[in-house]
C-alpha cells in the first residue's frame, strides 16, 4: 500500500511539473487566452510554440493574419495539426471573413481549436462574435473575455455591431 502511495505521489508530482511547464510556455505567447477547454486564442506565436499547442491537445489552428504564411503552415502541418488561414484585413474586416470563420469553427466542432492573429485583437473579436452568434452565449459574458485582451477600436466596434445587428 505504501509503495502505491509513493508511486502515486511521484507520478502526480511529475505530471503537475510537466503541466506547469506547459502552462508557463503558453503564458509566454502574446495575449494568450483560454476561452474554454476547447478554445484558445492569442497573438503571434513563435514557430516553436506550436509544439506546446499540440501537447495541450489542440487539433486545429486558424490564422487570421493576411499575407504569405507558408512557413507557419508547414510547421503546423508537420506536427499533425490542421491549418487554415482567413486573411482578415485589419482596417476592413468583412462579413464574409466572419462567415468563413463560422464555417471552419463548425467543421471542427468537438475538437480543440486555436485561433490567432498578430496581437489577438482580430482573433478575440471573431471568437467573441462566434460565441454570441453561434453558441448563444450572452454578449455580456462573452465580452468579458474580449475585454481581457483589448477594447475594440472604432473600426472593430463597427464590425461587431454589423455582425450582431
Amino acid at each position: 500500500m505504501r509503495t502505491l502511495f509513493v508511486i502515486f505521489f511521484i507520478s502526480s508530482f511529475i505530471f503537475n511539473a510537466s503541466a506547469s511547464k506547459l502552462d508557463d510556455s503558453l503564458a509566454k505567447i502574446t495575449n494568450f487566452h483560454f476561452v474554454s477547454k476547447q478554445l484558445a486564442s492569442s497573438g503571434l506565436l513563435d514557430l516553436d510554440n506550436y509544439k506546446h499547442i499540440k501537447q495541450y491537445g489542440f487539433k486545429h489552428v486558424i490564422n487570421l493574419i493576411p499575407g504569405d504564411q507558408t512557413v507557419e503552415r508547414k510547421t503546423v502541418e508537420s506536427l499533425g495539426l490542421s491549418y487554415q488561414q482567413i486573411p482578415v484585413d485589419w482596417s476592413e474586416p468583412t462579413l464574409q471573413d466572419f462567415e468563413d470563420f463560422v464555417q471552419l469553427m463548425k467543421s471542427y466542432e468537438g475538437d480543440k481549436i486555436y485561433v490567432h492573429c498578430e496581437a489577438n485583437y482580430r482573433a478575440s473579436t471573431f471568437v467573441y462574435l462566434y460565441r454570441v452568434t453561434q453558441l448563444g452565449i450572452s454578449p455580456e459574458i462573452a465580452k468579458k473575455d474580449l475585454l481581457k485582451i483589448w477594447q475594440p477600436n472604432e473600426t472593430w466596434q463597427g464590425f461587431i455591431e454589423k455582425v450582431l445587428f
